[in-house]
C-alpha cells in the first residue's frame, strides 16, 4: 500500500510551488538569519542548499523536535530547507536525519560520541562572561550539565566557570538550557568578535 505523505510535506510542497511562481519577485537570502543553525553534518550552506530537495524526512524524524524549515517568503534559495534555533530546541545529536537523508546532504552518521565528535560541525559554544553567572560569582554549571559531551565539548574551571573545547559540535543545548536572559552561552557558525570569551584555542 502506498504511504501517504504527512501534513508537514504537503504542506511544505504547496509552499514550494507557491515560492516557484513568485521567484521572480521574492528576494533571496544569502545566508541564514543570526541564531539560526544547520542540522548535523550538512557542512557549508551553499553546498548543502545544492543537495537538500527540501523533503522534510528529516524533520519528521527528529527525536528533539529541533528542525524547523524556512517558509516561502524566505525566498527560493531557503525556502523549505530545514534549519534549526538552539535557543528554542537544541540538537540531542541522535542522528537520525543524517540517516534518513536521501541526497546525502546530510552525510549518514552514527550516534555513538566518538562518531559525532569526528562528524558534526554545527558551529561552536562562546561564553559571554559579562552575562555568564558562574564568572558573576553565582555557580551556575547548567550548560555542562546540558552538554551531551561533557568534558570533551565544555569544562568547568574554578567556581563552575564554563570553557568551551575545541570538541564542541554546536549542538545548542547549552544555549537552549542557559537561565540568563539573553542566553550567557551561544552558538555561532564563526567567531563572533571579542565579546564572545570562552574558548581555549
Amino acid at each position: 500500500m502506498t504511504e501517504r505523505p504527512t501534513r508537514r510535506v504537503v504542506l511544505g510542497s504547496l509552499g514550494l510551488m507557491i515560492v516557484g511562481a513568485g521567484a521572480g519577485c521574492s528576494a533571496d537570502a544569502t545566508e541564514l538569519e543570526t541564531g539560526r543553525l544547520l542540522p548535523p553534518t550538512a557542512g557549508d550552506l551553499d553546498t548543502f542548499l545544492s543537495s537538500c530537495i527540501r523533503c522534510f524526512r528529516c524533520g519528521e524524524v527528529c527525536t528533539a523536535g529541533c528542525i524547523e524549515f524556512h517558509p516561502f517568503w524566505a525566498g527560493p534559495r531557503l525556502a523549505g530547507s530545514p534549519y534549526l534555533v538552539p535557543r528554542v530546541a537544541g540538537c540531542n545529536t541522535c542522528m537520525r536525519c543524517t540517516s534518513v537523508c536521501p541526497t546525502d546532504a546530510l552525510t549518514a552518521t552514527e550516534s555513538d560520541e566518538k562518531s559525532v565528535l569526528a562528524a558534526v560541525d554545527m558551529g561552536l559554544a562562546w561564553v559571554d562572561e559579562g552575562l555568564c553567572l558562574s564568572h558573576q560569582g553565582r555557580v551556575c554549571g547548567v550548560c555542562h550539565d546540558a552538554c551531551p559531551y561533557p568534558g570533551a565539548a565544555i569544562q568547568l574551571e574554578g567556581s563552575a566557570k564554563p570553557v568551551v573545547q575545541k570538541d564542541c559540535v554546536g549542538c545548542g543545548r547549552c544555549e537552549e538550557r542557559c537561565p540568563q536572559v539573553p542566553a550567557a552561552i551561544r552558538v555561532f557558525r564563526a567567531d563572533p568578535g571579542p565579546r564572545w570569551k570562552g574558548f581555549r584555542s
